[in-house]
């Protein structure tokens, strides 16, 4: 009996579950059917009559409805369409957005060229702060710690950025005129009406466009230097030391034609011709007033096709005379007249030429391993050819061996200008070569003071017995000058 009751309780313990069961799963139906008709209805009275049904089925389903219905009923806000196309246009473009956590931000970005002796950055300045300014809208603080960081932040940035545009300007790529839009640009003004900081942008005009006119290309450089030196002493008779006055005049022209390496990096052309005449009085010779110390007149020229970076293939020629007649102190003995004596010397070989992206610095090296050398004496009747490595009673004698010439511009600061050239020839039976360094001082435009020093080495001439074959003349002057490029 005992068994029969347990067998019976079970089975009525599986029918109620099981009934359970399918009530939950239409429970659950109907729930997920009110969900989706949760969001078609516009009102709470539409809400209801949806779920009418539910409480018909089981009144022990109103618990659960009472908890959807307020969900449903809740009065949902609208959306609204925001147009921040503008705020994000104005935070991507990274030359105007401008935080105060990353103040160096523009340190790293490329730099616009406004004008050299001013470049603002973006700044926030105030005339006073007080307990009465608002610190909600900004959420800047009642002190003034934030605003001295700012102004440091920003004097420390414009410093460097002014620095960088005047002493390396062919890093600086942008410019505010060239750019294809000009970028925004804004200023922290003060609202007195609301008591806040507003930041408004700031108008930028542009310039005038410059009317379209035909830009000539210049194929051939120019460059022009004349310069008129000279120094005086004057003493009084009765100088305790003795001496006598003098008077010390250097004049120097220049002319230098070069083609555009710009147009034509492929050729290496140029042309120059120099005259350079140096006077003083001769207070020891009886016969002339004056004696001439220096009269050079000089022509060279080298041509060349490039063979690899910075060389070239090429040949170079160098003529050198005297122009006017030159006597010996106290004679009427001719020491050196034009053509006697003068040089002729034409090389062919390899040509380096090399010159900074700011132009300050040059050098140009010429090696001649075939060179010819002519050596002239016009008036051999009158002076010994044969101090010129000429044989006696001819005019012209010939060489061949190897030359070389090397020189070097250097512009160590806009006024202050080094210059060197070394030209050496030899036959293998001797050598001669001349070097002559320049220092010029330019005070402005038309006054400069100049060092020049000519060191020269024959060992063809007759030997000295304190210099051997070295010879030596160093010039301090002072004077006019004048110069243009074209």
């Amino acid at each position: 009996m005992n068994r029969f009751l347990l067998i019976l309780a079970f089975i009525c313990t599986s029918f109620l579950s099981v009934f359970a069961d399918e009530k939950d799963i239409e429970l659950i139906d109907d729930i997920e059917e009110a969900e989706q008709s949760i969001f078609v209805p516009t009102d709470s009275t539409a809400v209801e009559t949806e779920l009418d049904f539910l409480t018909e089925k089981d009144s022990t389903d109103i618990a659960l409805v009472d908890t959807i219905v307020p969900l449903v009923t809740k009065p949902v806000m609208p959306l609204l369409a925001i147009d921040n196309s503008e705020r994000l246009l104005h935070e991507a473009d990274s030359l105007s957005y401008y935080t105060f956590n990353d103040p160096y931000k523009h340190m790293f970005l490329p730099i616009v060229f406004v004008k050299y002796h001013e470049v603002k950055a973006p700044t926030l300045a105030i005339n006073s702060i007080t307990d009465t300014i608002p610190t909600n809208d900004f959420n800047l603080p009642k002190e003034a710690e934030w605003l001295n960081k700012v102004l440091t932040d920003t004097k420390f940035q414009n410093y460097h950025i002014n620095r960088l545009i005047a002493e390396a300007p062919w890093l600086i790529h942008l410019n505010l005129d060239m750019l294809p839009e000009p970028p925004k640009q804004y200023e922290v003004k003060p609202d007195i009406s609301k008591n806040i900081l507003v930041v408004e942008e700031r108008k930028v005009e542009l310039p005038v466009k410059a009317p379209n006119t035909n830009i000539k290309t210049r194929h051939w450089i120019h460059k022009f230097d004349a310069a008129l030196h000279f120094s005086q002493a004057y003493l009084s008779e009765n100088w305790y030391q003795g001496g006598s006055n003098n008077l010390n005049m250097i004049t120097d022209v220049l002319y230098d034609l070069k083609l555009n390496e710009a147009l034509h990096p492929n050729k290496l052309f140029q042309f120059t011709v120099q005259y350079k005449l140096a006077m003083n009085s001769a207070p020891d010779d009886t016969l002339r007033n004056y004696n001439i110390n220096e009269d050079l007149f000089q022509v060279n020229a080298k041509f060349g096709l490039k063979a690899t970076k910075n060389f070239y293939y090429s040949m170079g020629m160098q003529f050198r005379t005297q122009i006017l007649q030159n006597f010996k102190t106290n004679t009427h003995d001719i020491s050196a007249s034009f053509l006697t004596p003068a040089d002729l010397n034409i090389g062919v070989g390899m040509t380096y030429d090399r010159t900074n992206e700011r132009k300050t610095f040059s050098f140009n090296a010429s090696v001649s391993p075939l060179s010819y050398n002519m050596k002239i004496c016009r008036a051999n009747d009158k002076i010994d050819p044969t101090g010129y490595g000429i044989e006696a009673g001819k005019h012209i004698g010939h060489e061949i061996g190897s030359s070389g010439e090397f020189k070097l511009n250097w512009a160590l600061t806009p006024n202050i200008i080094f210059s060197s050239r070394l030209f050496v020839f030899s036959d293998y039976s001797y050598l001669q070569g001349d070097l002559e360094t320049k220092l010029d001082f330019s005070i402005n435009k038309f006054l400069s003071t100049q060092i020049f020093a000519h060191l020269r080495y024959d060992d063809s001439a007759d030997i000295n017995r304190h210099w051997r074959y070295w010879q030596f003349k160093e010039v301090l002057s002072f004077g006019l000058q004048y110069k243009f490029r074209m």
